[in-house]
């Protein structure tokens, strides 16, 4: 869990700290909200594309390799914006080589993470996870820090050495390759389960479910402080409201998924999915500072139990042997969401106001969350009593194997 906490940490802290240098990479290249979105979108969805890649590469491999190559890729990507003459070179690197290099990196962590637990999946889950959210709520405040030394190019450099050296520590940490699901007969078997998993009604379900869900997930750290800036809230406390996300997705990691090994991982998970679409009311009838930093905290809360969830849910619905495989291919969808509505959302709340769009998403957030409640839980084949598990050991009972609770109906 360790490594893949500081993984996700320093990918997606990378990623989501990019509002703080929204103003002044706009400033320097002449481009609008929309065309600074651009670097959002491209990042994030170029993250969850590559996880097609990465994921079945870890289920064979092991997650460390993928991971190393990742973390290194973020590292470039800074440096190569650094450099940047033009805003073309900003989308190259800030977007595609920081978001291709955590993808990498994300999907390895967390299917490794799927392997090594079974009874408190979701709370380890959720602490792995929870990078994600020390990353949003730390690294916009460190690059503040540093802007107001240097400018954003140093800060991007520095950032970059950071990001090489730290991925390469969270990638050691990961289980190495040889062992578990990366053995020679689990990963046969994982070749063979990942197309039948993929050609299912279940999984295309599950994937426009995770793409309608994902449509509201992506929106505050593009936009919301956009929406600050429009009601005169200075620059420091419009960015202060990521890190209000970030401080509730840690309690949400945290404490939303510790409850759901209890309460059940699918059940809560489906409260968040609908809890978060319906938390963007709150952000569109806010009329000032106290009613976006309400909606900062619920929406960060709820978000990070559902990204913590998420891979849970894809190994109990689909089984964990070909995880890596089935969960890049699910968070494809999320690239999706990622590439289309952030640009397309900033260029509608500039023509009619924030509040339209952001109900919009709500209403698809909404939708999606039907479609993933539908999605049936796994049911792994029975195996012979006498059967012998890994190392001539006999297996674990078949409901530990998929990590997962008797169905729950829906």
């Amino acid at each position: 869990m360790a490594g893949a906490f500081l993984l996700v940490l320093t990918g997606f802290g990378a990623i989501y700290s990019y509002a703080a240098f929204a103003e002044q990479i706009a400033a320097d290249f002449a481009t609008d909200e929309v065309g600074v979105s651009v670097i959002y979108a491209l990042s994030g969805a170029s993250c969850f594309f590559v996880s097609a890649v990465s994921g079945p590469l870890a289920d064979r491999l092991g997650p460390r390799l993928p991971a190393t190559v990742g973390m290194a890729l973020v590292g470039l990507g800074l440096l190569v914006a650094a450099a940047a003459g033009s805003l073309v070179e900003i989308y190259a690197g800030y977007g595609l080589l920081i978001g291709v290099g955590t993808g990498f990196a994300y999907v390895p962590a967390m299917a490794a993470v799927q392997r090594c637990f079974t009874a408190h999946r979701g709370l380890a889950s959720g602490i792995a996870a929870s990078g994600i959210g020390v990353g949003t709520a730390l690294v916009p405040p460190a690059a503040q820090a540093f802007l107001a030394v240097v400018d954003w190019r140093a800060t991007f450099a520095i950032f970059g050495v950071a990001a090489v050296l730290a991925g390469a520590v969270g990638a050691m940490l990961l289980e190495p390759a040889g062992r578990r699901g990366t053995r020679r007969g689990a990963t046969a078997r994982a070749a063979a389960e990942l197309p039948v998993a993929l050609r299912s009604p279940a999984f295309a379900r599950a994937w426009i479910g995770t793409l309608l869900v994902s449509m509201p997930a992506t929106l505050p750290q593009a936009m919301l402080a956009g929406t600050a800036r429009e009601f005169g809230l200075p620059r420091e406390e419009a960015l202060g409201l990521l890190g209000l996300i970030g401080l509730g997705t840690i309690a949400g990691r945290f404490l939303i998924a510790a409850v759901s090994d209890v309460l059940g991982r699918r059940r809560t998970f489906i409260a968040c999915c609908a809890g978060m679409a319906g938390s963007l009311c709150l952000w569109a009838g806010a009329g000032g500072a106290e009613g976006l930093q309400a909606f900062a905290l619920v929406f960060g809360a709820l978000q990070g139990g559902f990204v913590a969830l998420l891979p849970a849910f894809g190994a109990d619905s689909f089984g964990v042997r070909a995880a890596g495989g089935v969960l890049g291919m699910l968070y494809t969808s999320r690239g999706v969401a990622l590439l289309l509505a952030p640009p397309a959302l900033a260029a509608a709340a500039l023509a009619t106001g924030h509040a339209a769009p952001v109900l919009l998403a709500a209403g698809l957030g909404v939708l999606g969350t039907v479609l993933l409640a539908r999605t049936p839980h796994h049911a792994p084949a029975a195996r012979p009593r006498n059967a012998e598990g890994p190392g001539g050991r006999p297996p674990e009972p078949s409901h530990r194997v998929a990590g997962a609770r008797p169905a729950e109906p829906w």
